[in-house]
């Protein structure tokens, strides 16, 4: 009798794995925004991406005496919201902001280009492989297709962005109020940075010895930034630049990969154009992708003037040679769309807003309620 009631019981936890398998279906429409529908899993990407924004909210908003770990998340409020609450409806705005960005695309006959679609691809596998990015969305039901459309589709808004306010847009800014905007919210520096992160007392001590020497090589001439940046990472003249990428490797190392990266993700549409100086990096304010720690500090040096910083918390130090941005053509291309949306991303996110939010919204209320923010599993380490 016993052995039956285990038969029976096992049975009933497959049948109803199964029907619960049945119940929702792998391509499930979760919610509908105008004519666009987004699957359960596509529901959960947003969601998932919803939860990450919250709780760097949250780390951002903490107080000096309160500790980054072991923090009761879901007791905090947000924009006057409760953690849960903020989630779920940052998801559901992200939804209708995507399905407004591609509905508008649509109306004005605007498609993701080759290189778009290459680009999506490229760095959804990017981040999905090699950034773990499927050890926290696989776990929660996203697989990396679904991802990879999530990407895909963040292209639409730079899309319709440029068809208002590119140079040839319907709402065109003029040339001119776009190079001083730039000029107010960008600069280039030459920088070599060293961390200090594992290294013994003597060790620090040598290597300030060393950039204070560079400083004074470069003050009184008898070396170039180039020179002493191929000293320090150790470059010899027969392999410098012999097929561009120790520069680029190197400067990943020194601590400007987060200009690097994004200046050459921005100039991959002409890849003829090249900056005159390649071992300057892009700092920007802080409303920019460029934004940078040592901007107010470089942008009040004067053009060509030499600065050794120390990092806060004895983190390392910035060597840094100021250059001049406007002496350069390839920074008026390269930072054009960046600057543009500076000047113009309030007007059209508001009225992107105002677009989605008159677009008629259905939730499968069964499908969405199965994700629930408190069961959204995290990675383990």
């Amino acid at each position: 009798m016993k052995n039956f009631k285990r038969i029976f019981a096992s049975a009933l936890i497959l049948l109803m794995a199964v029907y619960s398998a049945a119940c929702h279906p792998k391509d499930e429409i979760a919610v509908t925004v105008g004519d666009i529908s987004f699957t359960s899993a596509y529901y959960m990407c947003a969601l998932i991406n919803a939860d990450s924004e919250a709780k760097t909210r949250v780390q951002e908003e903490l107080s000096e005496d309160e500790s980054t770990t072991d923090i009761d998340y879901y007791s905090k409020k947000i924009d006057d919201k409760d953690y849960v609450t903020w989630v779920e409806d940052t998801a559901m705005e992200t939804l209708k902001q995507i399905a407004a960005y591609k509905m508008l695309c649509e109306e004005n006959g605007l498609e993701l280009s080759e290189e778009d679609e290459t680009n999506a691809e490229n760095y959804a596998s990017y981040y999905w492989s090699s950034y773990g990015y499927s050890t926290y969305f696989e776990p929660n039901g996203v697989g990396e297709q679904t991802y990879t459309q999530y990407m895909r589709d963040s292209y639409y808004s730079g899309i319709y962005f440029e068809f208002l306010y590119g140079a040839e847009g319907e709402k065109a800014i003029d040339a001119e109020t776009v190079r001083t905007t730039m000029y107010e919210n960008f600069i280039i520096a030459d920088m070599l940075q060293a961390s200090f992160s594992g290294l013994e007392e003597d060790q620090i001590t040598q290597t300030t010895e060393q950039f204070n020497t560079y400083v004074e090589e470069l003050n009184n001439g008898t070396k170039t930034f180039e020179q002493i940046y191929n000293d320090y990472n150790g470059i010899t003249e027969d392999t410098e630049g012999t097929d561009g990428s120790s520069q680029a490797e190197t400067t990943e190392s020194s601590g400007t990969d987060s200009s690097s990266e994004a200046e050459g993700t921005e100039s991959s549409e002409s890849e003829e154009l090249q900056p005159k100086d390649q071992y300057a990096s892009i700092l920007g304010t802080e409303d920019t992708v460029y934004a940078s720690d040592q901007y107010d500090t470089i942008k009040e040096m004067a053009t060509g003037e030499v600065k050794l910083i120390e990092l806060e918390d004895d983190a390392g130090l910035i060597l840094a040679v100021k250059q001049d941005i406007t002496a350069d053509p390839y920074y008026v291309e390269t930072l054009d769309i960046a600057t543009r949306h500076l000047i113009a991303d309030e007007e059209f996110e508001a009225d992107i807003k105002e677009y989605a939010d008159g677009l008629t919204l259905e939730v499968n209320d069964y499908a969405v309620n199965q994700f629930k923010v408190k069961k959204i599993k995290e990675p383990t380490a």
